[in-house]
């Protein structure tokens, strides 16, 4: 009974309009969001995904204080397509895809993860398909991997698209790790069961200021597609060959929209290097999302010079870069202070005094499910890379219980002063964030102002002569 009743409630759903950020307005249809059908091994429409999606889409705003989406343009509003995408962390980047850009989207997600039932049915019905490693069950496991690949043909002989992180697994890193074959082996597999030709596969870098970080940036690259049809003379010839061959080109087209530190012990320097280029730039608040690629290519630009960068040449600028910032911290000052100390104003002293009531109602009345988010995060994900993932993903399940049981509290009481407080609680949440990143950087430029004008000259000429060795 379950089944018919969520095709009936999908089937309305599907006719309310749904925001999205590069559209104005687009409709979802019946039929533009599916799972698998077990029984008759078809897909049948839900209502899950466009529920999450846009709780999603807002959670995500709220995360990164700067998003950067480049040549969104390039991913085909209809037919095939396999979107492969680097993968820094658990599950941000799929989110943020399947938000950002209009099509519905499909993944491959760890087999693992379906092992429970409730899991396994919010998964399922947010168009994730499971694939299976040796770990997660030994060859009986593996061999559900069959289906799945079904599932994928299938899906895309119905001109979805599929999202596939191309890596395999997960690495808090700068680096583009060594592909897995399955984007080249599900592309001809589907040209082996149904003869498609125009099958494209959309290379995406994702990049990040810090994927661990809250309120850090984002920069997402698409690159342009490879297309399938480009290989099948020689996937008729040698299939090993033409995998490989795909896999190769796959792989060299995302490092192009990748910034990539090459060796770990360079990560220090070329973060340093990332915030003294950054800290150039006028700070801005709005807009969230931004289409402008220069920021990607810059830092790119960067990392590329310094993993070109001689081996004495790259010694001695590690030396003055730690010295600048140590001789920062030493004077109990930061980089972003010493470059845009106009924050610290008149006017944005008249501010933080005028928002401190709202900060504190923002704070303590948003502070429950932000603090058991965290809480899970910190002592219930051991590795690294999920942590961050898991902890925005919490903090959005926890924020909606908790805002239906208050908004069910201010119902029963009848108490309208108390259901308009309540309604605008994540209206002051985020005002709460926009203060505290103000704060910091009255702060910082505080620090500097009533520093000693010797010493902020001194560090700013130190600091000039950093800035022009790469420019």
């Amino acid at each position: 009974m379950a089944r018919p009743f969520l095709r009936q409630c999908s089937k309305l759903l599907a006719k309310i309009p749904v925001i999205f950020p590069h559209n104005s307005f687009a409709m979802l249809r019946e039929g533009d969001i599916f799972v698998h059908d077990k029984a008759s091994e078809c897909y049948s429409t839900v209502m899950l995904y466009p529920i999450v999606r846009p709780l999603a889409r807002q959670a995500l705003r709220l995360n990164f204080r700067r998003m950067y989406f480049s040549n969104f343009d390039r991913i085909p509003k209809e037919g095939p397509v396999i979107l492969a995408v680097n993968h820094p962390t658990a599950f941000i980047e799929p989110c943020v895809l399947a938000c950002f850009q209009a099509r519905t989207l499909h993944y491959l997600v760890r087999g693992d993860f379906f092992a429970k039932p409730v899991y396994r049915f919010l998964l399922e019905n947010t168009n994730m398909i499971p694939i299976y490693r040796r770990k997660d069950g030994g060859l009986t496991k593996v061999k559900d991997n069959y289906a799945t690949f079904e599932r994928c043909y299938d899906a895309l002989h119905a001109d979805r698209a599929l999202m596939i992180l191309a890596e395999g697994r997960c690495i808090h890193e700068k680096r583009l790790r060594p592909l897995q074959k399955g984007v080249a082996r599900i592309a001809f597999g589907t040209y082996q069961k149904y003869g498609m030709e125009d099958l494209q596969i959309i290379p995406i870098g994702v990049n990040y200021t810090d994927s661990n970080a809250f309120r850090s940036e984002l920069m997402i690259e698409v690159g342009e597609a490879i297309q399938m049809r480009d290989y099948l003379a020689t996937y008729r010839d040698n299939g090993q060959r033409a995998i490989r061959e795909l896999t190769d080109e796959l792989a060299r087209r995302l490092a192009q929209h990748l910034i990539i530190i090459d060796r770990p012990e360079d990560e220090v320097l070329t973060e340093h290097l990332f915030e003294l280029h950054r800290h150039n730039q006028a700070y801005q608040i709005w807009p969230i999302a931004s289409s402008l690629p220069q920021r990607f290519r810059s830092e790119k630009q960067l990392a590329d010079w310094v993993n070109a960068m001689e081996v004495e040449q790259k010694r001695d600028l590690k030396r003055r870069v730690g010295a600048y910032f140590s001789a920062l911290e030493n004077q109990g000052l930061s980089d972003f202070g010493l470059v845009q100390p106009q924050h610290y104003s008149p006017q944005n002293t008249v501010v933080l005094i005028i928002g401190l009531l709202p900060f504190g109602l923002g704070l303590i009345g948003n502070a429950a499910p932000v603090a058991l988010a965290r809480w899970v995060g910190q002592r219930l994900v051991r590795t690294v890379e999920f942590r961050h993932s898991v902890k925005l993903a919490s903090a959005l399940g926890f924020y909606l219980v908790y805002m239906v049981f208050l908004l069910a509290l201010a119902v029963g009481s009848q108490n309208r002063n108390l259901l308009l407080g309540i309604v605008l609680l994540p209206f002051w949440g985020y005002f709460a964030i926009l203060y505290q990143e103000l704060w910091e950087r009255w702060r910082m430029g505080r620090r500097v102002r009533q520093s000693p004008d010797q010493t902020i000259a001194g560090l700013r000429a130190q600091r000039q002569r950093l800035v022009e060795s790469w420019r």
